[in-house]
């Protein structure tokens, strides 16, 4: 065999036949020194230290080979171990990872060392780092936003906004938006705006007019007081100017009368929301009656639709600025990371709990996959990688054996002699 067609060989083959070559070379050497033993006595110990070789070499053989598959294809008892062996052996290979290394005491200490934050701030201060975070996002978002815009995503945001809308004690809630636009009289500058508003609507001519016409063809029964048309136009024009001149009153005095009412409406309406239980109970009432309507969720659906097409379209647009915006957030997130300490300890708190939280709860799904992965394992295929594997480190074994065995041979020899 020439020197290339053996470099072609594996590591596994070339330690093997290594291994076979030093068997041969005993088993010659011995053949050898048998026939030049009654030549000189040297020989004895010669073939003596040979033949122990090849028994060394061939003991350690079967053992070497017994791992994997039957000696010469005989089915002695104990051999092709692993093959034999392959679920009981993957069983306990998956108890000793769960036993000894996927348990929080093994994975706590490694944990503490492992500074997650800085690590993740200066890859994302990294300008490329950060442009390829960019890039992720705005590839990705036109999907997600499509995987969240289905009918049934629609509907689940419906439930869950009727749900939560359900929990909120609106009274209260809004008893206490109340205290807060009084306490500064905000009320009052909003009451301000808008009796403006309706002072300047209710001067107009037009409106007076028309004001006038309408409460006059309501008020019939001014007949009956004897009063004719032209009588009931003008108390009627009158009433309307009257109204008007209050509503302008009421603007331009912060002192009015009516303004106080309006204050001391204001704090009873606070205090019962907040307090009262029979105010609370027919809001309560109010808010389950518009949630219980038919059509409720049709205006949710349609403005989350509305909000991730806009995303979406906004995300697709080749002259968008998604990713170097995103790309910026991201660069200013890890220089932030690496200028705040706490930040830093509290994330690597944060994510040290949810790993191990999340290995305490799936170590047992571990063990019984890597179990079950290795029972579905052909046995043969099995047996091959392993021997690929650890095969090499084996032969030399064999190789130890050979030579150990032709040491201590050529020892017992020479101590036999000394003997006798």
């Amino acid at each position: 065999m020439d020197g290339s067609r053996f470099a072609s060989f594996s590591p596994v083959d070339r330690m093997k036949a290594l291994a076979l070559g030093l068997l041969l070379l005993a088993a010659g050497v011995y053949v050898g020194a048998t026939l030049m033993e009654p030549r000189h006595v040297a020989w004895g110990y010669v073939a003596a230290a040979a033949e122990a070789a090849m028994v060394g070499a061939l003991a350690d053989w079967f053992a070497v080979v017994a791992l994997f598959r039957h000696p010469l294809g005989l089915p002695i008892p104990h051999t092709a171990i692993i093959v034999s062996n392959k679920d009981r052996l993957g069983a306990q290979l998956a108890r000793f990872l769960g036993t000894h290394f996927l348990t929080a005491e093994h994975v706590q200490p490694m944990l503490a060392r492992w500074d997650l934050a800085r690590e993740l701030g200066q890859w994302l201060e990294q300008a490329e780092s950060a442009q390829r975070v960019g890039r992720w996002v705005q590839q990705a978002t036109p999907a997600v936003l499509g995987a969240l815009d289905q009918s049934d995503v629609r509907q689940w945001i419906a439930g869950l906004a009727q749900r939560l809308l359900r929990q909120v004690d609106v009274a209260t809630l809004g008893g206490q938006a109340l205290a807060a636009l009084t306490r500064d009289g905000h009320h009052q500058q909003w009451l301000d705006g808008l009796l403006q508003q309706m002072a300047r609507w209710a001067e107009q001519a037009s409106v007076q007019e028309q004001l006038t016409d309408r409460i006059a063809r309501e008020l019939k029964e001014l007949k009956y007081v004897g009063l004719d048309q032209m009588a009931a136009r003008l108390a009627t024009r009158k009433l309307v100017a009257a109204l008007t001149h209050t509503l302008s009153d009421v603007a331009a005095d912060p002192a009015h009368e009516l303004r106080r009412r309006f204050d001391d409406w204001m704090a009873d309406a606070i205090e019962r929301l907040q307090t009262d239980a029979d105010w609370q109970q027919r809001v309560a009432v109010w808010r389950d009656a518009w949630l219980d309507q038919p059509q409720w969720s049709q205006p949710i659906e349609a403005w989350w639709h509305e909000v991730l097409k806009r995303l979406r379209e906004e995300a697709a647009r080749p002259e968008s600025d998604l990713g170097a915006r995103c790309a910026q957030v991201a660069q200013a997130a890890g220089r932030q990371l690496l200028a705040d300490d706490s930040l830093r300890d509290w994330l690597n708190t944060q994510a040290h709990q949810v790993l191990l939280r999340v290995l305490e709860a799936s170590r047992e799904a571990i063990v019984g996959f890597v179990a079950q992965r290795v029972q579905v394992w052909d046995a043969q295929d099995m047996s091959r990688v392993l021997e690929e594997h650890i095969g090499r480190d084996l032969q030399f074994i064999r190789i130890n054996g050979t030579l150990v065995g032709a040491l201590v041979g050529l020892l017992l020899h020479a101590l036999t002699q000394a003997l006798l």
